[in-house]
């Protein structure tokens, strides 16, 4: 593929990099690791005259514990979150689905923001943000505004991103005690694109389920929050999970080379009842 020619631009701040995709308008694209633009570019799918890095931007790659949220920069990697002992412990289902991610090296290269930006359906980290109820920190350059993950992802590869904005931080909720976690997903090979994915937690009282959240992806234009299932697993017993999970509401898979939309749709209720199911076992042994 004939890649054509295009100008490099280096930013120190990310405001420096709004600046210059108002400057630059469409014909300008956000490079960070490069793991999703890159292939793109390769493929002839995007033709920018402009990129425009901020890998070696100021800040931002901070990973702090403060009030019951976890706060993440744009610019952390997928390893980092994958390792680092904070995340763990804050959120372990954020590090185990960063730990799913590609394979080593797009591991220690793609960031949290380039990923939620690229929005990819398939990808692992908008399931997570969209099973938590994240929000992303946005900025212009000239101000900041927070988004909910939910609203943010609209499509395949489309957010709500204005045209000069760049996702500055994620702020998600840390694990409370009693919640227990699973993060699933089924590829044709290991570190292929999931054909689904799951996120779920669980927090179980009395021996049944009082609150959960659960979210797929791999299955409609955007990462789902099942709010159905979510609904339905009240006051269930563990062991009642599976007759509890019925047809999935509000996905629409599509068929392509990896996998028929039936399938989809089947092999993301068989996920969803394994992610509860897992997720009530860690509760059961939290509480």
């Amino acid at each position: 593929m004939f890649i054509r020619p295009f100008r490099f631009e280096r930013a120190e701040r990310l405001a420096d990099a709004c600046e210059l995709l108002r400057q630059h308008g469409e014909d300008a694209k956000i490079i960070a690791g490069g793991q999703s633009l890159m292939p793109m570019i390769n493929l002839g799918l995007v033709q920018p005259d402009v990129v425009i890095d901020i890998s070696r931007a100021v800040g931002e790659r901070d990973l702090t514990s403060a009030d019951g949220y976890l706060r993440a920069g744009a610019l952390v990697t997928h390893a980092r979150l994958a390792a680092d002992p904070l995340v763990r412990q804050a959120q372990p289902l954020l590090s185990t689905a960063a730990s799913r991610i590609g394979n080593a090296r797009v591991r220690s290269r793609g960031t949290l923001g380039g990923s939620l930006a690229h929005s990819d359906p398939a990808a692992e980290l908008p399931v997570v943000m969209m099973a938590l109820g994240a929000s992303y920190e946005l900025t212009d350059g000239r101000g900041t505004r927070e988004v909910r993950a939910e609203d943010f992802h609209v499509t395949f590869l489309t957010t709500a991103l204005e045209p000069d904005e760049v996702v500055l931080s994620v702020r998600l909720p840390v694990l409370g005690p009693g919640w227990g976690w699973s993060f699933l997903e089924v590829s044709r090979r290991h570190g292929d694109f999931a054909i689904a994915s799951v996120a779920a937690l669980v927090r179980l009282a009395g021996g049944v389920v009082v609150e959960s959240r659960v979210a797929a992806g791999g299955v409609s234009g955007r990462a789902v929050r099942l709010a159905d299932v979510e609904t339905g697993l009240t006051g269930a017993a563990p062991d009642q999970i599976g007759e509890r999970v019925g047809e999935l509401q509000g996905i629409q898979p599509l068929s392509d080379a990896a996998a028929s939309d039936t399938y989809r749709a089947h092999l993301a209720r068989v996920l969803v009842t394994r992610a509860l199911t897992e997720a009530s076992q860690r509760s059961a042994v939290a509480a």
